[in-house]
């Protein structure tokens, strides 16, 4: 009697790393805010295109000063309205003149009925403008709070807005979000990835030369994340926190005062994401004043170079070495690109062989599963206070 074969899986099991629309972590992670670009970085009358986990979309700012989230093209003729002009708060196509307002409502559409342009309208996104940072919201429903920053900073780390130097800023990275999202809570890397930053002999900014040890974490499962704190006796020790789904929080010493950032990992598509920081150091007035000096000349230092992704392809391709842009203010993230960029996209969990200095980032992929299993059997993901 002929065998029958069973019928091949029709589903796949979940994983973090693909965040296309219907994804399972695509679903998770538009359950959350997510920023899609820097304040200062959209000026008021401009419309910019943007691409967030593999959709597209218009980004905007009125004249008024709103920043706006938009489907990518009119409705009319599928127009890219990221090409098209921005009058008030509001934006015209630039192929046929419909407006639109920020609600999506159209306002106008020249030599068509009153009808058709009460019945017309776009698909807008919530947004959130704070810190130096513009926010968006890409799930369905009505958005959560927007995280507490300031008290988070004041129960977890060093009251952050209250740092004498704080700043803002963005990278894009040619790899996989979730690879950076784990790296926060590798402290194991630290010692070797960053040791050329870390050295004061070579490097002016950097990390203190006491991270280069490898040290025992503890590792604590909170119910909005992981946190994994160095065993230190004699000084402050780093401290990383991943808040489910793609933020983090971390605490490092710098050769000058105390680095304080929160940060967000959010995926352009699959193979690379954007990351987002707020950043504070908690100095003194001197070195406030020595921020302050190196900031100045930080722009000069940094115009000498291609985009910090292509200093590291260059070095992956062989063509330079770290110590070529060992006076890149960027370093760090040199590094961490150079790192994680040959990583690329982690498509076959078993080629890896995770070891005892990697507990933090397990227990982290175990509870973002967990969190994608729950999604898709349609229980709640609970409110947290982040």
């Amino acid at each position: 009697m002929a065998q029958i074969a069973p019928p091949a899986p029709t589903t796949v099991a979940p994983n973090p790393f693909e965040t296309g629309p219907g994804t399972p972590a695509g679903r998770y992670l538009r359950r959350y805010w997510q920023p899609v670009r820097l304040s200062q970085d959209l000026p008021a009358g401009q419309a910019q295109p943007i691409t967030v986990m593999g959709e597209r979309f218009t980004l905007y700012r009125g004249t008024g000063g709103r920043a706006v989230v938009t489907q990518p093209g009119c409705p009319h003729r599928q127009t890219m309205l990221s090409v098209g002009n921005v009058e008030g708060d509001s934006l015209r196509c630039m192929f046929h003149g419909w407006k639109f307002g920020p609600d999506g409502q159209c306002q106008e559409a020249p030599g068509q009925s009153p009808r058709l342009v009460e019945r017309t309208r776009l698909t807008s996104y919530p947004t959130h403008e704070e810190f130096g940072v513009i926010f968006a919201y890409f799930g369905e429903g009505e958005p959560p709070r927007f995280p507490d920053i300031p008290g988070f900073s004041r129960r977890y780390g060093k009251d952050m807005m209250s740092a004498l130097v704080r700043d803002c800023g963005t990278y894009r990275r040619t790899c996989n979000y979730y690879i950076n999202v784990e790296n926060a809570l590798d402290l194991a890397h630290v010692a070797y990835t960053h040791r050329l930053s870390s050295n004061p002999s070579v490097t002016e900014v950097g990390f203190a030369p006491e991270v280069l040890r490898i040290r025992d974490v503890t590792v604590e499962r909170l119910d909005y994340g992981i946190r994994a704190v160095e065993v230190e006796e004699d000084s402050e020790p780093v401290v990383a926190t991943v808040m489910l789904p793609n933020a983090m929080h971390l605490l490092v010493p710098q050769r000058e005062g105390f680095l304080e950032q929160i940060a967000w990992r959010v995926p352009i598509d699959d193979t690379s994401h954007l990351s987002y920081q707020i950043t504070s150091m908690h100095v003194d007035e001197a070195g406030k004043t020595w921020w302050d000096e190196y900031n100045a000349r930080k722009k000069e230092l940094i115009a000498r170079y291609p985009a910090t992704e292509l200093c590291a392809e260059q070095v992956l391709r062989g063509e330079k070495t770290l110590f070529d842009f060992a006076d890149h203010p960027d370093l760090v993230n040199i590094e961490d690109h150079v790192a994680q960029i040959g990583i690329q996209f982690v498509d076959d969990a078993g080629k890896e062989n995770l070891a005892q200095s990697d507990k933090a980032v397990l227990q982290l992929r175990r509870m973002f599963l967990s969190r994608l299993a729950d999604l898709e059997s349609g229980a709640p993901i609970p409110e947290t206070e982040w």
